[in-house]
């Protein structure tokens, strides 16, 4: 499909998203491409920055939000925002050793990460069917119940995301060129391109 349908907007071509703007502006401190392809759809630019909001509100480190969003970029094969939560976990203290093992699907050192990565993971693989045990092991690893409906939110929110940058193509911006990340290539991925 040709990502020409979603042009990188600006005030101009998309006045109805003037208030995601606003909003990425102030949150970001830039507009970054990936509102400008949302703003094809202003409520959908509006939702994901209502969400980001609403994430940095849980009870989850700013550590512990730079695992689930990479786990589900990663987990969606999101190129755009594989690089962008690299370059926004470096800046929220997410160690270098966490995002390489996140950027390549593997394993955390960090017993309490791991145990989070996997609880995110499984929640996406089986569509919220987590088996008890995973459940205890994420639990155990010193998590609460409420934070298993947390991590719901953060899926909800990169979905939002991942979905949107593959249906648009959203190229990566300049500030974050020096993360990108390329999903390796497997004989079943992306069978409609």
């Amino acid at each position: 499909m040709s990502h020409d349908h979603f042009p990188l907007h600006d005030v101009a071509s998309a006045p109805d998203a003037r208030q995601a703007f606003d909003q990425a502006e102030q949150a970001f401190g830039m507009v970054p491409n990936l509102i400008r392809k949302m703003a094809s759809a202003p409520p959908l630019a509006e939702g994901y920055l209502a969400l980001n909001g609403l994430l940095q509100q849980t009870s989850f480190s700013p550590v512990e939000q730079g695992v689930l969003l990479l786990t589900v970029s990663r987990y969606h094969e999101c190129d755009y925002c594989m690089a962008a939560h690299s370059m926004t976990g470096r800046m929220t203290g997410v160690p270098d050793a966490v995002i390489a093992a996140l950027r390549e699907d593997r394993p955390i050192d960090d017993p309490k990460l791991e145990a989070l990565r996997r609880f995110t993971r499984a929640m996406i693989e089986h569509r919220g069917w987590v088996d008890e045990a995973t459940q205890q092991a994420f639990l155990d690893a010193g998590y609460n119940p409420p934070q298993m409906l947390e991590v719901i939110l953060a899926i909800a929110m990169k979905t939002l995301s991942n979905y949107t940058n593959h249906i648009a193509g959203t190229p990566v911006d300049e500030p974050m060129a020096g993360e990108r990340w390329t999903a390796p290539e497997s004989p079943q991925e992306h069978p409609h391109e």
